[in-house]
């Protein structure tokens, strides 16, 4: 009887680090799909290089601070798409929603004050930089893992890079 209990307690430990295991490997496979999206639209973003005139080098990136984007949605068997169910019959599409934020932004100004480490409109060689922004792509998913046992968390990446002219 105690050997019994002992097995069924061993298989218990067992059944759970493995579910503990495909958990954590569909997180990681979650981010790294997101890291791809968030560096994509990054790339994107510096392809279209800074633009604008003489007081406003970078307004055409600047114009991409908050504009709002649709959702983006991918599964792990499937290609990136705009539409949830663009393959019927296919497993679930997970949704990511993407977000740019430039700073400086349109208006010349900073979210919270922040101007980054080190700033970019720091005085450089006796001139103060006033052409360089910091473009940060956001993608975002809600992270359902542990349905029925824990809440639903949002979990994001944050990629980022400086543009100048």
């Amino acid at each position: 009887m105690a050997t019994m209990a002992v097995l069924l307690v061993g298989i218990l430990a067992v059944s759970l680090t493995v579910l503990a295991a495909a958990r954590q490997n569909r997180r990681n496979l979650i981010q790294a799909q997101a890291t791809l999206i968030a560096e994509q639209e990054l790339e994107r973003i510096i392809g279209i290089g800074c633009a604008g005139p003489l007081g406003q080098p970078c307004s055409n990136i600047q114009a991409l601070d908050n504009l709002p984007r649709p959702p983006v949605f991918w599964a792990a068997d499937g290609e990136l798409s705009t539409t949830q169910n663009a393959n019927p019959g296919r497993s679930n599409r997970l949704r990511f929603d993407v977000a740019v934020d430039v700073d400086p932004g349109a208006g010349g100004g900073f979210e919270g004050g922040a101007r980054g480490s080190p700033a970019v409109d720091r005085v450089e060689g006796g001139a103060q930089l006033q052409q360089v922004i910091n473009v940060r792509v956001v993608v975002s998913w809600q992270d359902s893992l542990l349905a029925g046992l824990a809440p639903a968390t949002r979990r994001a990446v944050v990629l980022q890079t400086r543009m100048a002219p």
